[in-house]
Parts: structure tokens; C-alpha cells; sequence
């Protein structure tokens, strides 16, 4: 009798088990894939420590990550985790392009890359041209240790750097222990706005046509789908029509596409359609990885092709030496999510934005680029977005705010995930770049940004 009880019980477990497996694999999955990308770029590109990333980076996303272990080989430099024992996902790093995670169940591969020499940056000269250290004078000092510190138990802003730029001169910045004017830094969404400046080189070559069907395979060689008549300004937009949901939770497109997908911009692609082309508005990183694979076919079609295009045609330029986009398993940069750039090098992006991308006196992006990035889109209905950028103007409906109330309308930003922004103002020739690990919205953004335009007002 007690040997059939413990034969049912094991039957019982073993079927729970397999009905987990079956219907949680793929989130448990993603989860440790998740952890293993983020600490292996988190180490191998930024230089924090496996543990410092696991407990402010992961734990703060979600809880269930606090039962992700880890290995990681500096040797071989990958990193190699598993979640409640189980679904073991490795990340390897590859310089130049940082760190890939593999599929569930590869543990061996090469990306195939020859890295390019970084632009020399004189030391003695200063910022934006050189890497000098800025003349402090402590103007505003406290408005930044203001911006670090921690006034909220249950929302930490865990800031790791702020650079502030005014009419083109470095004029303050803070770093958090650890963290150095050349330490890289992850965008996560600010990615997409750097994604949709490379467009723009391309638009200003000829390359690309905004107003053509975007130029996908997947899509130009089906035949009689909706998805053809899509084209890249819609893409660029955000009203292509595609579905895709962006909530950040499990069973998800954004963590299934991040965490599963070799191949990130072949699963945005094959979407259904929400609605016709240019009706909906709807926020989606897998339009963004649409966009980036139509770059990466356009500059010659292999992630060479695609490394080479954004380090000689964009961060080179501009002399950033940080910049590192990472790629997928398939080879494609996931421009909706994964750059990494020092906070002075994404401020160099915000200035190079600033100034209309004009660089040294060069042109770099076709005139009236950013003004096309940074007009509102029709089907955004708060006129909160234009094209890969997030806008501060005024909703058509007078109930509504804007995005930052308490700054110019006039500001446009680069908005990642976690706290980190770029903000643009051009009215007060201003940018400021955040980062942090900052997991519900209390970066202070708005609030820095205000007292640094009223400190700069009273001079």
C-alpha cells in the first residue's frame, strides 16, 4: 500500500513537472537568458561586479530573478546562468560588439568579427573634442549630489552618472563609485533613438526612401500579405500597425524577442497586423529591430558590414570610442535595446542632436533630420513621440500634461528603461545624460534639468 502512495506521488510530481516545463519553460527561459545577458554585458563591457548588477540591475526588474546562480569565466568571458537550478542560458563576449546571448540549449559559439582601432581622443583638449577633466566650479554641485541621493526606501535611484553640457561645454558631471568618464554605460530604449540617427546617414545617401514600402525580404518577397505596404517612416513612427506588446512582464512579445529570439527582428517581422498602416500608435521594440535590419541589409548585409557602418559613419565622427552595439545570435544589432556608450559619449550624441548633426563644421545627417525626428506623430495622440524620439509638447487636449511640465516645450529626449535619459533642450542649449539602475520612475530627471535652467538663468 505505501509503495503504490509513493509510486502515485511520484507520478503526480513528475506530471506537475512536465506541466510546468511545458507551460512556464519558455518564461523561466527567458528569465535566466535575461540574467545571463545583462551580467555578462554588465561586467564585460561596463566593469561591475557580477553581484552588484544581480542585486540592483535584476532583483529590482523582479523578485523571482533573486534565484538566478551564475558562472562566470573570465577566461573564455562568458557568463552562464540558471534559474531555480534549471534552464541554463550562457552569454558570450565578443569584442566590439559585447555580449550575445545564445539559444536555450547552445552553449558553444563565435561571433565573427574583426574589431576597428578606436578614434584617438587628446586628453589635454576638452570635451566635446578631447577627454580633459571640466574646470569644477562647484556651481552645481549640489543640485547634482541632490540628483544622487536616496530619498525613497521603496524607490531607489541607485544613479550612476549625470554629465551636464551647456552651449556645447562640459560644465559638471557625478559619477557613483565604480563608475569612471569612460565607463560604458547601457541605454536600453535609448538605443532606438541612436538606431533611427543611422537612418538618417542612410536616408542622406540615397539608401533609404522614408516614404517606400520598407525594404525587408521577409516581407518584399511574401506574397499578398499587408505587411509590404508598410513603409519605414511608418516603421520610424511607430504606426506601422504591427502587433507587439511592449508590457514588460512574462509571455510577452518585448521578453520573448529579447530573451528567446536569435534572431530579433525576423520575430517582430512576422507580426500580424493590429490595423491598417499609419492608424495606431503603438510603442514597440520590435519595430525598432525591423528598422535595424533594414540598416544592416542596406550597409552590405553581415554584422561587419553593420559594425563598420555605425563605428566609421556615426560614432567615429563624433569621436566616441565607448560606442558598442550588441548584436543577436543571427548577427543583427538590436537597435531597440542594447547600446552601450560612456555618459560622455551619449552626451556627445545628445549635442551632435542639438546641433542639427552638424559635427566639426561636417553635415553628417541630411538637413531637417532631427526636425523630422522630432515632430509629433499624427497617431500619437499626446504628441508625445515623433520618430524614434520622446517629445515634451503640449497634448491636443488641454486636460492632458506634458511629459515634463516644469521644462520647456521645446525638449525632446532619448528614454531608456530603469532611469537613463538623454535630455535635449534646445531653447537653452542644454543637454544632460542620466543613468542608473533606477526601477520605478524617480530619476529626477525633470526635477535636475529645472534647476539647472533657473541656476543657469540667474547668471
Amino acid at each position: 500500500m505505501v509503495k503504490k502512495l509513493v509510486a502515485s506521488l511520484f507520478v503526480f510530481l513528475l506530471v506537475g513537472v512536465v506541466y510546468l516545463h511545458h507551460a512556464y519553460g519558455a518564461v523561466l527561459s527567458g528569465g535566466s537568458g535575461y540574467a545571463a545577458k545583462n551580467i555578462c554585458s554588465g561586467h564585460f563591457i561596463s566593469g561591475f561586479p557580477p553581484e552588484v548588477i544581480k542585486r540592483e540591475a535584476l532583483e529590482t526588474a523582479s523578485g523571482v530573478l533573486s534565484n538566478v546562480s551564475y558562472e562566470l569565466n573570465a577566461q573564455e568571458r562568458h557568463v552562464t546562468t540558471k534559474l531555480f537550478g534549471l534552464f541554463k542560458r550562457r552569454a558570450i563576449y565578443t569584442q566590439g560588439i559585447g555580449c550575445t546571448l545564445l539559444p536555450a540549449g547552445e552553449l558553444q559559439a563565435t561571433m565573427q568579427l574583426t574589431p576597428i582601432q578606436s578614434v584617438a581622443v587628446p586628453p589635454e583638449v576638452s570635451w566635446p573634442h578631447g577627454s580633459a577633466q571640466p574646470e569644477s566650479s562647484g556651481r552645481f554641485g549640489a543640485l547634482l549630489d541632490a540628483a544622487f541621493a536616496e530619498t525613497d526606501s521603496d524607490k531607489p535611484r541607485n544613479t550612476k552618472a549625470i554629465v551636464v553640457i551647456h552651449q556645447g561645454a562640459l560644465v559638471a558631471e557625478k559619477y557613483a563609485s565604480g563608475v569612471t568618464p569612460e565607463t560604458p554605460l547601457l541605454g536600453w530604449s535609448m538605443a532606438k533613438s541612436v538606431t533611427a540617427l543611422m537612418v538618417g546617414i542612410l536616408v542622406g545617401d540615397g539608401e533609404l526612401v522614408l516614404k517606400s514600402p520598407a525594404p525587408l525580404p521577409q516581407w518584399r518577397e511574401a506574397e499578398n500579405i499587408p505587411q509590404a505596404d508598410i513603409t519605414l517612416d511608418e516603421l520610424m513612427r511607430m504606426s506601422s500597425g504591427l502587433e507587439f506588446n511592449e508590457t514588460y512582464s512574462a509571455r510577452t512579445d518585448v521578453t520573448q524577442m529579447l530573451a528567446n529570439e536569435p534572431d530579433v527582428a525576423a520575430y517582430a517581422a512576422s507580426k500580424a497586423m493590429a490595423g491598417p498602416p499609419d492608424t495606431i500608435w503603438s510603442y514597440s521594440s520590435g519595430t525598432t529591430n525591423i528598422i535595424s535590419a533594414i540598416i544592416r541589409n542596406s550597409v552590405g548585409g553581415t554584422l561587419q558590414d553593420y559594425y563598420a557602418f555605425s563605428q566609421e559613419r556615426l560614432f567615429q565622427p563624433l569621436g566616441i570610442r565607448s560606442g558598442t552595439f550588441e548584436a543577436d545570435r543571427s548577427g543583427n544589432f538590436i537597435g531597440s535595446s542594447y547600446l552601450y556608450a560612456s555618459a560622455r559619449d551619449w552626451a556627445r550624441l545628445g549635442q551632435f542632436c542639438l546641433q542639427d548633426g552638424i559635427w566639426n563644421g561636417r553635415q553628417i545627417l541630411p538637413e531637417g533630420w532631427m526636425g523630422y525626428l522630432t515632430t509629433p506623430t499624427p497617431t500619437a495622440s499626446s504628441n508625445e513621440y515623433g520618430a524614434q524620439f520622446w517629445l515634451n509638447r503640449q497634448p491636443d487636449d488641454p486636460e492632458m500634461a506634458r511629459q515634463f511640465p516644469n521644462l520647456p516645450e521645446d525638449a525632446y529626449f532619448m528614454s531608456g528603461y530603469q532611469g537613463q535619459v538623454v535630455l535635449v533642450v534646445p531653447s537653452e542649449e542644454l543637454v544632460i545624460a542620466r543613468f542608473g539602475f533606477t526601477p520605478a520612475r524617480n530619476h529626477g530627471v525633470e526635477e535636475l534639468a529645472s534647476a539647472i535652467i533657473a541656476e543657469l538663468n540667474r547668471s
